[in-house]
């Protein structure tokens, strides 16, 4: 196991942060292609935080839990979308 640097443990953390603000964004939003923009780019910034997190497990669950939350703003969006 590997330490993480101060730049990796504020990246992994930042794409959790992102990835709940969106989720909340998009149970709050009226416009449901603004929650599936801001879900689908805290995806990519949960992956691209979990590739720079990949050697410390706990910087990867961080990341993980954006994605998680990020997917869920999708998820949200969508289904403003389809009902």
């Amino acid at each position: 196991m590997q330490h993480s640097t101060t730049l990796t443990k504020t990246t992994c953390i930042s794409a959790l942060i992102i990835g709940v603000f969106s989720a909340v964004f998009a149970f709050v939003t009226k416009t449901p292609a603004n929650a599936i923009i801001t879900g689908a780019a805290g995806i990519l910034i949960g992956f691209i935080s979990l590739y720079i997190g990949r050697k410390n497990i706990d910087d990867m669950q961080l990341a993980t839990g954006g994605i998680f939350m990020a997917v869920l703003a999708c998820l949200v969006g969508l289904w403003q979308i389809y009902n």
